[in-house]
C-alpha cells in the first residue's frame, strides 16, 4: 500500500517515520505514533491494517523520493563512469540531507522487512528486477554494466562496493566525523568508482 496523500495521513507517516528512525521498528507503538500524530490509534489503523503495512508504506515513499531525486539529477549522454559519480555524488546529498530518512531505510535494510525485499530482487531474479525498472538509474547502471564497465561479480557483490561506502560516509558525516565539501565528494565517487569498474 502507498500512502494516501491526505492530510492525517501524512502526519500519520510524518510521526512514525521520526519515531522509528529514534527508537526502532519494536521500541515504537502505535499508540506512540497516533499520540505524535495528533490522531487516535484508530485512525491509524483506518489507514494501514496493521503497523508492518505502515512501515512498508513509509518505505515506499522514501525509495520514491530517493530515486525521483536522482533521476532528476541526471545529465544525459554521460559515460558509465561518470553516471556512477555523478549518482554518488546525489545520493550522498540526499542521504545527509534527509537523515530521519537515512536512519529509517538503515533499519529497514537491517530488519527481515528489507531483508525480504532485497532477497527478491537480489535472490529470485536480480538481472530481471534492476534492468525493468526505469525509475532506478544506479540498479539500471550496475545491472547492465557487469562484465562489460563493471566487474563481473554477483549482483548483490556489486552493491555491497558500491552502496557500503555510501553508507558509511553518510553515518561518518551525521557523526560529525567528516565535513564534507565538493572536492572530497568528488574524490569518494571516484574511488567508488575505481572499487567497481573492471
Amino acid at each position: 500500500m502507498t500512502i494516501e496523500e491526505t492530510d492525517k495521513c501524512c502526519a500519520i507517516a510524518n510521526a512514525a517515520l521520526e519515531l522509528i528512525a529514534e527508537q526502532g521498528f519494536h521500541g515504537t507503538p502505535i499508540s506512540q505514533i497516533a499520540k505524535k500524530a495528533g490522531v487516535g490509534v484508530g485512525s491509524i489503523y483506518r489507514y494501514f491494517t496493521d503497523k508492518d503495512e505502515l512501515i512498508h508504506a513509509i518505505h515506499a515513499r522514501v525509495e520514491e523520493k530517493m530515486h525521483l531525486t536522482l533521476a532528476a539529477g541526471i545529465t544525459e549522454d554521460l559515460t558509465n563512469r561518470d553516471l556512477f559519480i555523478q549518482l554518488v555524488k546525489i545520493l550522498v546529498r540526499h542521504l545527509v540531507g534527509n537523515p530521519l530518512e537515512f536512519k529509517f531505510l538503515e533499519q529497514y535494510f537491517n530488519s527481515p522487512y528489507g531483508i525480504e525485499k532485497m532477497r527478491e530482487k537480489f535472490l529470485e531474479d536480480a538481472d530481471a528486477c534492476l534492468c525493468s525498472d526505469q525509475e532506478k538509474p544506479f540498479f539500471n547502471l550496475l545491472s547492465e554494466g557487469r562484465g562489460k564497465t563493471l566487474k563481473n561479480l554477483p549482483v548483490p557483490m556489486i552493491h555491497s562496493l558500491a552502496f557500503g561506502p555510501i553508507i558509511f560516509l553518510v553515518r561518518n558525516i551525521q557523526s560529525g566525523f567528516i565535513e564534507l565539501n565538493d572536492d572530497l565528494l568528488q574524490k569518494f565517487s571516484q574511488s567508488c568508482w575505481d572499487a567497481i569498474k573492471i
